[in-house]
């Protein structure tokens, strides 16, 4: 009888603690990610049966599902790799989006081949945020795909240069190399004008040349490149 009774403590007691887990996790996807981080390193099983729940649960909001596949990159990305790649491959624009942020952590391999891959993506914001990842990881070897995504018909709505392919400017402005200057030549003369300071900085890193001061405006920087290029504005 004694022993069915501490049983039945030892039990009760169980349940409470875990009830209480849970109730100390619930409010864990409002704190900052610094804290976030900590308090569930405190307890690693249940964190990671949490952030699934969380991430994959139909009747969490959009935001905790967001923040917790995020959270996943920052706790540990090749931990949470299954997890990572379903949401890469989830229907909800925001659920890519946060997977390609969270996949920054994880081994630059396989970082920089997700994030290539989804260049392709169909939401402009899922493939601005693989850019942004490809600059971070300085992933000088898709410098060939971004030219290529640049002059993609998916990043015009018509004839409208849509905002990312300033984000590819700047990544390959950034990965500039000997021989691109054709391609900056034709972001020169681009009629998206958030290009024309990659198309500069681009020249003078493919080039060798610098033909301002770079505290000059842009404008001025590019029309000192067409004149010694001998090519008229459109």
């Amino acid at each position: 009888m004694k022993l069915f009774i501490s049983l039945v403590l030892i039990l009760g007691l169980s349940r409470q603690a875990a009830g209480m887990a849970v109730t100390s996790l619930d409010g864990i996807m409002r704190q900052s990610m610094e804290k976030r981080v900590a308090e569930l390193k405190k307890q690693p099983a249940g964190a990671v049966k949490y952030l699934n729940q969380t991430a994959f649960g139909p009747d969490e909001t959009l935001e905790n599902r967001w923040r917790a596949i995020v959270t996943m990159g920052r706790m540990d990305a090749v931990l949470f790799r299954a997890s990572i790649d379903r949401a890469l491959a989830s229907r909800d624009w925001y659920m890519r989006n946060a997977a390609l942020i969270a996949l920054q952590t994880d081994e630059r391999p396989r970082a920089v081949e997700s994030s290539s891959r989804m260049l392709n993506d169909p939401a402009l914001v899922v493939r601005t945020q693989a850019v942004r990842n490809l600059v971070l990881l300085n992933a000088v070897e898709t410098e060939p795909l971004l030219w290529r995504a640049i002059a993609d018909p998916i990043n015009f709505r018509g004839h409208e240069s849509l905002w990312i392919r300033s984000n590819i400017a700047e990544a390959l402005a950034r990965f500039a190399v000997k021989g691109r200057a054709k391609g900056f030549e034709r972001l020169l003369l681009d009629r998206d004008e958030r290009l024309h300071k990659w198309a500069v900085i681009g020249l003078e890193a493919s080039t060798g040349l610098r033909m301002s001061d770079r505290k000059e405006p842009v404008e001025i920087r590019r029309q000192k490149w067409l004149a010694r290029l001998g090519v008229q504005d459109i």
